[in-house]
């Protein structure tokens, strides 16, 4: 008696709850799937429920508990295929693909279990069995441009750049006009790039910034623009900064940006934007000053928190050229800004942090004077050649990004 008194009041919350979400009164209506559940644990659509409403709010712990709750009782499809889904969400991998492969032992014909089977293989690093998988149902489903952006993550995984850069066109090509394909963008340009390196070909911070991200990669005073070393424990001097600069410069020109304005980032990079802003006779402004149809010139001097850059540009509005001097985390994590000097790791610092000085006018004058003592760069040449005819592929040249043009016909 009890536990039929526990069940009937199990399934008025359900119905409750399932009237409150055909109202669209969601938050209620995960109220009433809990108190189903409390009621009585033993009614799996109420798990299922419970741990849809848990998947709407983020909370991707609480969703996979509920939903593995679900499978105990009733291990059908459904409850396996939402199991897998958050436990592909929280990154737990091996047991994400356990749950899709209990999917595809109900019915193996499936197409979502077997992508999202494949998604997983590949995140494992499985990638022969996840491109097999990704080629049968992009065959089974040719319309499906989605599909191909899976296929083509396999192929870059196992270096099958060529076919990467085919499966992307085809993805491109299928996509509706209203469909957000720049991620689509950037991947085919990231194939390309691994196009434009014979095997084994790529070496040295230069290249692999550039093949990787797409960023410029400009060096310092301890190297000769081509061979750029990551610094470690280097005390920045005025020279130093000064070729940065000579060569940002350089490739300015080349590339004919036509900046309207240069913001700091922070306070510590505020004596190199004053440099530049004097250099190219352009106003200082803050990041919500820009306005949306100016092209900002975003200046970082030395940082080991991305973030930090990350919000400036996020709060402005227009279009913006992104360079910093130096970059004081690992490469590994990903450069932030479309143009730096070069990565440094250990002690590194700038002479005004050195100094302790709270003055702009003092470190912009003395970068000034090293930028006016500076000897012609040797390799200038073949630093502007790298990237206006060997390695065209730039971040910042997708017109989405910054309204660039093309090389200056003298350096191209």
């Amino acid at each position: 008696m009890i536990e039929q008194f526990q069940s009937g009041q199990a399934y008025q919350h359900l119905e409750r709850a399932l009237s409150l979400e055909r109202q669209g009164r969601l938050d209620e209506a995960m109220l009433e799937f809990k108190r189903a559940v409390d009621a009585d644990p033993r009614i799996a659509s109420a798990h299922n429920a419970l741990g849809q409403h848990y998947m709407r709010k983020g909370l991707l712990t609480k969703a996979v508990d509920e939903f593995h709750s679900a499978t105990l009782l009733a291990p059908d499809y459904a409850n396996c295929f939402n199991l897998g889904r958050a436990l592909s969400e929280l990154e737990r991998y091996p047991e994400a693909a356990a749950a899709f492969e209990r999917c595809l032992a109900a019915d193996s014909s499936e197409p979502s279990a077997r992508y999202e089977l494949a998604y997983v293989e590949c995140a494992l690093g499985q990638l022969p069995s996840a491109l097999t998988r990704f080629q049968s149902l992009v065959e089974e489903l040719p319309d499906d441009w989605e599909l191909r952006t899976g296929l083509a993550d396999c192929q870059l995984g196992i270096g099958d750049y060529a076919a990467a850069v085919a499966t992307l066109q085809d993805a491109l090509r299928l996509a509706p006009p209203t469909a957000d394909v720049s991620g689509l963008h950037e991947t085919l340009a990231l194939a390309r790039r691994h196009l434009e390196f014979p095997e084994g070909k790529a070496t040295g911070l230069k290249d692999h910034l550039y093949l990787d991200y797409g960023v410029m990669c400009l060096g310092s005073g301890a190297d000769d623009g081509l061979d750029i070393p990551l610094y470690e424990d280097h005390a920045f001097t005025y020279r130093d900064m000064a070729t940065t600069l000579q060569r940002l410069l350089a490739m300015v020109t080349a590339f004919n940006w036509q900046f309207d304005c240069v913001v700091a980032v922070d306070g510590d990079s505020l004596p190199l934007a004053t440099t530049l802003a004097k250099i190219l006779e352009l106003p200082l402004s803050e990041p919500d000053h820009v306005h949306e149809d100016q092209l900002a010139l975003v200046v970082l001097g030395l940082s080991s928190t991305p973030e930090l850059c990350e919000v400036t540009l996020e709060h402005i509005p227009g279009a913006v050229v992104s360079f910093a001097l130096a970059l004081a985390w690992s490469p590994t994590h990903g450069p932030v800004t479309d143009i730096v000097g070069t990565h440094c790791t250990g002690q590194c610092s700038l002479p005004w942090q050195r100094g302790g000085t709270r003055s702009t006018a003092d470190p912009a004058f003395s970068i000034l004077r090293a930028l006016s003592g500076l000897p012609d760069d040797p390799t200038l040449p073949q630093q502007l050649a790298y990237y206006t005819q060997q390695h065209t592929l730039l971040h910042i040249l997708d017109t989405s990004v910054v309204g660039s043009e093309e090389p200056t016909p003298a350096q191209s």
